[in-house]
């Protein structure tokens, strides 16, 4: 992972202010639709890891949509339209626990994330996983 990349990146106004917005919206609806005190009633302390990957997967795809504007600014294509849809697609199902049960519920698969012994918690982790892995490589572009 380039960091120095990132930080150019995010230094420029335009990609700050995307980072900045879309990093406020996602953690306002991760805040706003997480019940902390029934998940604590539900899922004890691990309720607390559930919430910091939810804004830390925010944080995350903040980075991701900047790294990805930025790139698509550099070659005027849009190189990867999967990785990009699959990238929304798996923040949307894996970060945000109101819209994965609610997107889960309309595709029939909400009960499959019952099955998982910590409620999901592993889908998350391997979003997250994803989404730094995409990162990695959006930053190897360069200037």
């Amino acid at each position: 992972m380039n960091f120095e990349q990132i930080k150019s990146v995010l230094n420029d106004k335009k990609y700050r202010f995307v980072f900045l917005i879309s990093l406020v919206s996602f953690s306002t609806i991760v805040i706003y639709f997480t019940n902390l005190e029934l998940n604590l009633n539900n899922f004890g302390k691990l309720a607390y890891f559930q919430f910091t990957t939810d804004i830390i997967i925010a944080f995350s795809f903040a980075i991701f949509l900047a790294l990805f504007l930025h790139n698509y600014s550099l070659t005027k294509k849009l190189q990867h339209k999967r990785g990009f849809v699959g990238g929304i697609l798996g923040t949307l199902f894996f970060g945000c626990a109101a819209c994965s049960i609610t997107l889960a519920g309309y595709l029939g698969i909400a009960g499959f994330i019952s099955f998982f012994p910590f409620y999901g918690l592993e889908l998350k982790l391997l979003a997250l996983g994803i989404l730094i892995l995409s990162i990695s490589k959006l930053s190897k572009t360069k200037c």
